[in-house]
């Protein structure tokens, strides 16, 4: 049986370790072996959890009969840990919770991450190591690129496209038609009405421009 590896073992980490005990491949597919985390005490304080800390992301070396999944919050951590790991040969799942709706025609890549009640409709893509929290929906004919965080219940409408690496903050919403460029940050509760460019922060209702960045 395959040994599922959660890659962070923060707060989604230890998140997507409560929707990984829920979904249909637990113990079937795969059992879920621990963390890898940078931090060494990263989990000291949470005396219940179960599972160990197997080591850290820069010396662990995938076995065989690993899968791994990336619990890491921040976008461009997501794809520095996707790309050193697939580097390694190491081979990314899935994980997608009982409640989530998926329609006909939805593509999604390997590593994604659909947290409880996520819903998609139809006519979608969804890149590579991409992660959608709680309660988030997305629209037909839109596209979402790799490595994102979409955060709770968001509202990805029709035709949106958004770009790599991008971090939409809880209950942001996107019109139809919209655009979001690589490595742009939606605050949470904004209401994006325009085209957001690559490598911005922008905040509000409607949103606007805060910052710009590499």
């Amino acid at each position: 049986m395959k040994q599922l590896i959660i890659i962070g073992a923060g707060g989604f980490g230890r998140e997507v370790l409560e929707w990984a005990k829920q979904s249909p491949a637990y113990r079937r597919e795969w059992e879920i072996a621990g963390f890898l985390d940078d931090r060494a005490d990263c989990l000291e304080r949470f005396s219940g959890l179960e599972l160990p800390l197997l080591g850290n992301t820069h010396d662990y070396e995938p076995r065989k009969d690993d899968v791994f999944l990336c619990a890491i919050g921040v976008p461009q951590l997501r794809m520095e840990m996707r790309k050193r790991f697939e580097a390694k040969g190491a081979v990314f799942t899935r994980l997608i919770h009982e409640s989530c709706v998926v329609g006909s025609r939805v593509e999604l890549g390997t590593g994604v991450i659909l947290c409880p009640r996520v819903v998609l409709t139809c006519d979608i893509s969804i890149g590579a190591n991409t992660a959608m929290n709680v309660s988030t929906a997305m629209g037909h004919d839109a596209s979402i690129g790799t490595d994102c965080q979409i955060s709770s219940f968001c509202d990805i409408t029709g035709y949106v496209k958004i770009g790599n690496e991008v971090f939409l903050g809880s209950r942001a919403s996107i019109i139809p038609g919209k655009q979001v460029g690589d490595r742009s940050v939606i605050g949470a509760g904004s209401v994006v009405v325009a085209d957001v460019p690559e490598k911005v922060t922008v905040f509000g209702n409607p949103a606007r421009l805060l910052s710009r960045h590499d």
